[in-house]
């Protein structure tokens, strides 16, 4: 049986009363999760406006660690550290960057100290030799990476590497057994006075050679150096007894088997004429 018409009108009258309470609800709790919002926005923008400007996160002091051949006053210079600056939003990778431009820098990293300090850690490159590359002098790290040109008036104490370079380009076998042969010199304890170490010359036929400030070469070959150096002693010694150490002496030691020593009156390598440099790091 259906219901009266005007049953009817009641019943659609209040489900719509009871929809338009939810919908009114619904739109309640849109207004104030965006009023929260706003407000919790608004809050934090202030807040760390406030921090912006606030002078306790100012940087106040730069400290450089790890320096040797750079100086302090270089790195800070290389980082550019604008002030006043912020710790919080200073920009730690353009300062690495900038540092990083110097050929002496081999890795940086910018880190901060709160509330006021900057700390730039410096890893520099070891130069372990210079090596002759035709248009003049170029520092090698321990990496045989030649990193910096040797300026006009710079000096060094490094062995100079010479007849390693073809068409401009560096022999890396060569450039790795000259490090390894350097290597060798260092780790050699209580040998003979030869002097020191001016340069190591590389042929592709003959391997290493080795020159020493008194006038000495040492060829070498190609491998094995450091067991080819301890042959040395006693044939340094059969030398000083024969009253033999003197002007300027071929000792090769290519095959330990059959030492073979020479006195010449000159004594250059097969490359081009040797730069001037001494090795004083690497003395036997």
């Amino acid at each position: 049986m259906k219901k009266p018409l005007r049953l009817q009108l009641e019943v659609k009258k209040n489900r719509l009363r009871r929809r338009a309470g939810e919908v009114l609800r619904e739109i309640g709790r849109v207004i104030f999760l965006t009023g929260a919002i706003v407000f919790v926005t608004a809050t934090l923008l202030i807040g760390y406006d406030q921090i912006l400007l606030s002078p306790y996160l100012r940087v106040r002091e730069t400290v450089v660690k790890g320096c040797k051949e750079l100086t302090e006053k270089d790195i800070l210079s290389l980082a550019a550290v604008r002030s006043p600056s912020n710790l919080l939003t200073i920009n730690r990778e353009a300062i690495a960057h900038r540092i990083r431009g110097n050929p002496w820098v081999q890795k940086v990293s910018v880190g901060r100290e709160f509330p006021d300090r900057l700390v730039i850690w410096v890893r520099e490159r070891r130069a372990v030799a210079l090596i002759d590359k035709g248009n003049g002098l170029y520092l090698v790290d321990d990496g045989g990476a030649p990193f910096k040109r040797l300026e006009t008036g710079e000096e060094s104490d490094l062995p100079v590497l010479t007849g390693l370079v073809r068409e401009g380009i560096v022999d890396e076998e060569m450039m790795k057994k000259s490090l390894i042969l350097l290597s060798d010199i260092k780790g050699i304890k209580d040998g003979p006075e030869i002097g020191i170490v001016s340069e190591i010359h590389g042929n592709e036929t003959f391997g290493l050679s080795l020159f020493t400030d008194t006038g000495l070469c040492l060829q070498l070959g190609f491998d094995e150096y450091q067991n080819k150096l301890k042959r040395l002693p006693p044939v340094m010694a059969d030398l000083d007894r024969k009253n033999l150490k003197t002007g300027f002496l071929l000792i090769d030691l290519s095959n330990p088997a059959k030492i073979n020593v020479q006195q010449r009156n000159i004594l250059e390598p097969l490359g081009p004429k040797r730069p001037a440099g001494t090795g004083k790091e690497f003395r036997m």
